[in-house]
């Protein structure tokens, strides 16, 4: 990936391309630095809106498949929530679709659920003197925040989901108290 274009230095490929050098034996060995700049080159091609819906959704899945390199430590919450901000953009643009990875929502959901990190009772009690804490847990309730605003494109359409009674409007509710 080295050819600029005037965006600021990113590189211009094409979506076939983009989509091979991610396949390619060769990029196991690249450094996060390439993964994030294929995951921006990625992004922008998947809100282009001058683009087919077609050719967004596959960005959108070339974005997504970025992540587990740029982030080859392991899944964390930046990542997840990264994948969330993505697949959010893709259900709202294009609509839900439980038969694609990319854009089931009620695997979005529950892959919010799951990564939050500790339970809502914690976070409430937490949220109540956050700006005293430890600057550890601070940042661990401002993932959970981040996580829970990357899900706004698609509240919509999560009003139609079952929730338990602590699922993701107690959740909703408690965000704006988190720092």
């Amino acid at each position: 990936m080295n050819h600029a274009d005037g965006r600021g230095g990113l590189p211009r490929i094409s979506l076939e391309h983009g989509e091979r050098l991610a396949s390619a034996p060769e990029a196991d060995s690249w450094p996060p630095e390439q993964w994030y700049q294929l995951r921006l080159v990625a992004v922008g091609g998947m809100q282009h809106p001058g683009l087919p819906a077609g050719i967004r959704i596959r960005w959108g899945r070339l974005a997504l498949s970025t992540l587990p390199r740029k982030y080859p430590e392991g899944p964390s919450q930046q990542s997840v929530t990264e994948s969330v901000r993505v697949r959010a953009y893709l259900i709202r643009e294009f609509g839900p679709d439980g038969t694609d990875p990319a854009r089931d929502l009620s695997a979005l959901h529950a892959d919010v659920m799951r990564n939050l990190g500790m339970s809502r009772e914690t976070a409430a009690r937490l949220a109540d003197g956050w700006q005293a804490l430890p600057r550890e847990q601070m940042l661990r309730l401002r993932r959970i925040k981040n996580l829970l605003s990357a899900l706004h494109p698609v509240l919509p359409l999560l009003e139609d989901e079952d929730f338990s009674p602590e699922d993701l409007p107690a959740w909703l509710e408690l965000a704006p108290r988190l720092p």
